[in-house]
């Protein structure tokens, strides 16, 4: 598996790095957020764009993007999770691809999160503008209801490194234990055979386990709670910094 390097960071190198959500739906609770990281450890942030209320004025997106690269010297993922993989919103194809687009051509995100559940045309585009702008991709896929089989999580970790993408990323949530374990086996698997990083976890209380034990599956990036979760199962990030240092103490 290769690594991908942002900035000084990089990842599926080491331990997971951790990424902090930010899901403000206002400019001063986003950057309210945002200060409140100083006091964490941690290596990137994912701004939750469909949390926004002003999400369809990119205008103001662009604004708010400038103003939050000024608070965070960090990696910062731009993520619009739309309704059908489980976000606040539903966007038709050209308003995904403006609000995408809006974001790469600010020169205020490091990464962009794209899903993979969009036509091929449309992730074409998407992919190679941003690597125009020099922002690396997420390609990812969520499901809120299940953890799909075995052949079609690795169908899809393929269909994303084929179309491009610097990080794959998949999220599912398990029914039972054997869903949880068939995560971090495909997930040991593909990390082996793909050469792109992979980011993956079951979701809820059940899978809690696959966000902490990345470096052992291949998941290169865990997403912890600094108060307002973005998804269930997250971990506090105090916690996690806790559980990453006794794992890691010699």
């Amino acid at each position: 598996m290769k690594t991908c390097m942002i900035k000084n960071i990089e990842i599926g190198k080491g331990k997971p790095k951790i990424c902090l959500p930010i899901v403000g739906t206002t400019d001063i609770d986003i950057f309210e957020q945002a200060y409140s990281f100083e006091k964490y450890h941690y290596d990137m942030v994912e701004l939750r764009i469909d949390y926004y209320q002003d999400v369809f004025n990119f205008e103001a997106v662009n604004k708010l993007l400038k103003k939050l690269r000024t608070i965070l010297s960090c990696p910062i993922i731009f993520t619009c999770r739309t309704l059908k993989e489980g976000g606040e919103i539903e966007l038709s194809d050209e308003k995904y691809f403006q609000l995408l687009k809006t974001a790469m051509m600010s020169q205020c995100i490091d990464l962009v999160d794209i899903e993979l559940m969009n036509e091929y045309q449309l992730l074409y585009q998407l992919v190679e503008l941003a690597h125009q702008h020099n922002v690396k991709v997420i390609m990812s896929n969520h499901d809120f209801t299940c953890t799909p089989e075995l052949s079609v999580i690795k169908e899809r970790l393929e269909k994303m490194e084929i179309l491009g993408a610097d990080i794959l990323k998949i999220a599912y949530m398990p029914i039972s234990k054997k869903d949880v374990v068939r995560m971090l086996d495909t997930t040991m698997l593909m990390s082996e055979k793909l050469d792109k990083p992979i980011v993956s976890m079951s979701m809820g209380e059940l899978g809690k386990i696959t966000r902490i034990c990345g470096e052992l599956s291949g998941s290169v990036i865990t997403f912890a709670s600094a108060g307002k979760v973005s998804a269930p199962g997250q971990i506090y990030v105090e916690d996690m910094e806790c559980l990453f240092e006794a794992i890691h103490h010699d």
